[in-house]
Parts: structure tokens; C-alpha cells; sequence
């Protein structure tokens, strides 16, 4: 008898007459030097999408799928569809803004000097520590929406401005909140070891001891974190401090991050690999030895050059050699109040090539599934396989590698997250967004 065909499954969302697809080949690991073959492109291709998952990605004129009257439908008129961005280091939640700082960058001052004289990141603490959670759950919002229209469909967001045990739940917990609110995919940070807060300045000990014996402990407890982070430099944490911290995670099996080398050589990157760190975050001052060392362990090296840029420095991090040593390279943007209040994506990317010389598949690369790989989402987003979250964008663009070539402008026609198109909540709409249909 002859095998009997599966009857085709309707479509909720179907997105037709793409020009160029790119799948990524729905990998579910970080690529280290990719180039054009690795990103699955298909041309004339389209995309079914059913229960907020990938139905199918391939060519078009299939028959493993069916349009029904409810189905949705969008042209993509010949455009370039990507999987969607994922943005793997924010600093998105916080109150208060510091363009003034920004002004004595542009005099000269150092991002050192600016600390030292009680800015910096302590500045922000003060005003997260006073600010409602209703006032930094709206701010919050506001962030996300703005990651979104620029084609970011999962970001990474840290704590790290409250710097005690009380004002960084409260903080993680705003963002449980929000991240129920919306189709853009969350995944929360505990950067409780950001600096050390001025009223332990003479007491690092006992801070040390608060993150890794109250705040790590409780964070997991409550599953309101899913990595530990720790900001090792001048200024902030140093090696010994750092790695206490991280092995109270690792003790309690909690992924871990680093901020790295960001301001000098400071083994930030070995200290990574040691401690079996996820990513090394900034690395502008990564050794070789470093780097072989990240490399051999596979962690990969999430490069922030908005932040390098805002802060006028000339020293990006050295994104060649990385690749060159094997080490996978992620791109995000390091929204913050205080170094970069970018939430273009699309930017960093054209950064990435600019300053970095990353080619157009490394940089896109970096920006989908080295980017979900760094925040432990690469099996379910980052690149468009069967079975992935339904994560992707139509942009106005007929070849992907205009997009670090055009640098600043906004290609999004359609950002697809949660297997929807976005729209603005009304929350979101009323309040802030009026001129928006």
C-alpha cells in the first residue's frame, strides 16, 4: 500500500516573495569565521510560521504548509529577511540619564576621573536606588520598543545599578515583570558585582562576601537571573574578587559572563576561560594569550564598540584577532545611561566593519546566532531552522551585506517576534508613542 501523504498544516503567519532568505542553516552553536555559505541563504524563498514557531524556511511554492483565511500574509516585495537580532549585553533598566558626563568626555575628562568624582556608575545607582519599580518598569519599556524597531527580538538585560541585596531584586524583579509584558524574548543578568557602592568603600570584603553568599544564593533561589556577571577592571572588581564571585555561580550551576579588559590588560579574558564563562564582554585590551585561552575553552567575545565610540576612545577591541584565534564573536550594543544610549543594532554591526574590519557575514553573524549562543538561546533563536522561535525581520534591503555599508539608517519594515508582528502595546502607545499607528 502506498504511504499515505500528511495532510499540510495551515499557517498562521506567512511571509512570501522574499529575495534573498537567510537561515543561518539553523545551527544552534556560534560560528568562529563564518562566510557566505554559512549563512543559508536561499533565494526567492519564504517563510510559514504556526504556534509562535518556524513551520517552514526554504524555498518557495511549497506544499508542506496551506494558507487558510485567517493566515496573515506579508510581501516582502523581493527584501532581505534575516532571523532577528539578538542584542546579548544592555544595561536597559535604570533611572536617570547623564549627558553631562557625556559633555566632560568631550572636555577631556577621562571615564576615570569622571567616576572618581562621584559619576560614573554610582551616579545611576543613586537614582535607580530612589526611583519606584512603576517608574523603572516604564523606562524599561520604553527601551525595549526602541531595541525593537531597530530589529533587536531578544535582549540581554542586566541589573547592576541597585548594588545591594534589596535594590537588585527589586531590580530583576521589574524585569520579570516587563519581560511578561512583550513578544521580545528577555533574558536577565545579576550584575550585582558592577562597583563596588560608596557606603562599602571601605569594606570590599563584606561586599565580596554579599554578592557571593546573599545575592548570588537568592537570585537563584528565586529564578529571577540566569547568569551571574562581574565587571573585573580598574575601578571595579579585581581577579581575585572577580573569581570568588563567579565560583559562588558556579558552585549553584548558574551560567556566568565577564565584563573584560574594557580599560588595560587585565587577565579578564583568562580569568573567563578559567571559570568556564559563557562570554567575555568589551576584551579592547585582550592578549594573545588571552584570546588562545578563550579560544580553548570556548567562550565567546561579545564586542561593545558604541561603547568605545561614546567614549571617544580610539582602542577597539581587536575583532581580527579574535576570529583569527578561533574565538567566536558576538556584537551587542551595551545600552546604558552613562557610555552608550544606542539602541541600533544595525549600528554596531556597521561599527563592527568600520572599526573592527568584520566582513558583512561576521558582523550578521555576530548579531543572530553568536549573539544567541552568548545569552544560552541558540537552539531556540538566531537563525531560522523548523521547530525555532518564529524571530525574524523584513528589511528594506535587496543584499545583506548592505547592511553594515549603509551604516545609520533603519531598515526594518517588519519585526516578527513571539511568531507575531510587533506592534506597540497600548501601554506603550498611550503613553508614549501618539504619532504611531
Amino acid at each position: 500500500m502506498a504511504e499515505q501523504r500528511q495532510e499540510a498544516v495551515t499557517a498562521d503567519l506567512v511571509i512570501r516573495n522574499i529575495g534573498e532568505l537567510v537561515t543561518m542553516r539553523g545551527v544552534d552553536h556560534p560560528v568562529v569565521a563564518p562566510v557566505e555559505k554559512d549563512l543559508g541563504i536561499i533565494r526567492r524563498g519564504e517563510v510559514a510560521v504556526k504556534d509562535r514557531k518556524i513551520l517552514y524556511a526554504g524555498p518557495r511554492d511549497s506544499d508542506t504548509f496551506t494558507v487558510g483565511p485567517k493566515t496573515m500574509i506579508i510581501d516582502a516585495e523581493g527584501k532581505v529577511v534575516t532571523p532577528g537580532f539578538v542584542d546579548s549585553h544592555t544595561h536597559a533598566v535604570f533611572a536617570g540619564t547623564r549627558e553631562d558626563e557625556f559633555m566632560m568626555r568631550l572636555q577631556g575628562r577621562s571615564y576615570e576621573e569622571i567616576q572618581a568624582a562621584g559619576g560614573g556608575i554610582v551616579r545611576t545607582v543613586r537614582a535607580t536606588r530612589m526611583a519606584s519599580e512603576e517608574k523603572l518598569q516604564d523606562v524599561l519599556r520604553r527601551n525595549i520598543f526602541k531595541f525593537s524597531r531597530y530589529g533587536s527580538t531578544t535582549a540581554e538585560i542586566k541589573s547592576g545599578y541597585g548594588l545591594n541585596t534589596e535594590e537588585e531584586i527589586k531590580l530583576l524583579r521589574v524585569i520579570k515583570e516587563v519581560a511578561l509584558e512583550t513578544d521580545i524574548l528577555i533574558v536577565p543578568t545579576l550584575l550585582g558585582a558592577h562597583v563596588v557602592p560608596p557606603e562599602f568603600a571601605s569594606r570590599r570584603r563584606k561586599y565580596v562576601d554579599l554578592v557571593a553568599k546573599d545575592m548570588i544564593p537568592m537570585m537563584h533561589e528565586n529564578h529571577l537571573a540566569v547568569f551571574v556577571d562581574v565587571f573585573v577592571d580598574a575601578g571595579a572588581f579585581t581577579l581575585e574578587e572577580g573569581r570568588e564571585i563567579l565560583r559562588a555561580a558556579q558552585e549553584l550551576d548558574m551560567p556566568r559572563k565577564l565584563h573584560a579588559d574594557q580599560l588595560g590588560e587585565g587577565q579578564g579574558a583568562e580569568l573567563a576561560a578559567e571559570m568556564g564563562c559563557v562570554s567575555a564582554d568589551h576584551c579592547e585590551y585582550t592578549t594573545e594569550h588571552g584570546m588562545k585561552a578563550m579560544a580553548k575553552a570556548g567562550v565567546i567575545a561579545t564586542l561593545l564598540p558604541g561603547s568605545t565610540l561614546c567614549m571617544g576612545q580610539k582602542r577597539f577591541a581587536n575583532a581580527r584577532a579574535l576570529i583569527d584565534h578561533g574565538v567566536p564573536v558576538a556584537l551587542a550594543t551595551d545600552y546604558n545611561p552613562g557610555t552608550c544610549m544606542c539602541p541600533n543594532l544595525m549600528l554596531i554591526m556597521a561599527l563592527g566593519s568600520l572599526h573592527m574590519q568584520m566582513t558583512p557575514e561576521e558582523v550578521l553573524t555576530a548579531a543572530t546566532i553568536n549573539g544567541a549562543a552568548a545569552v544560552g538561546r541558540a537552539g531556540e533563536t538566531g537563525s531560522l531552522g523548523v521547530g525555532r522561535d518564529a524571530d525574524l525581520l523584513v528589511l528594506d534591503i535587496d543584499d545583506y551585506r548592505e547592511l553594515p555599508y549603509r551604516f545609520g539608517e533603519n531598515f526594518v519594515r517588519y519585526v516578527v517576534a513571539g511568531g507575531g508582528v510587533i506592534k506597540a502595546p497600548k501601554v506603550f502607545k498611550k503613553k508614549y508613542f501618539k504619532d504611531e499607528e
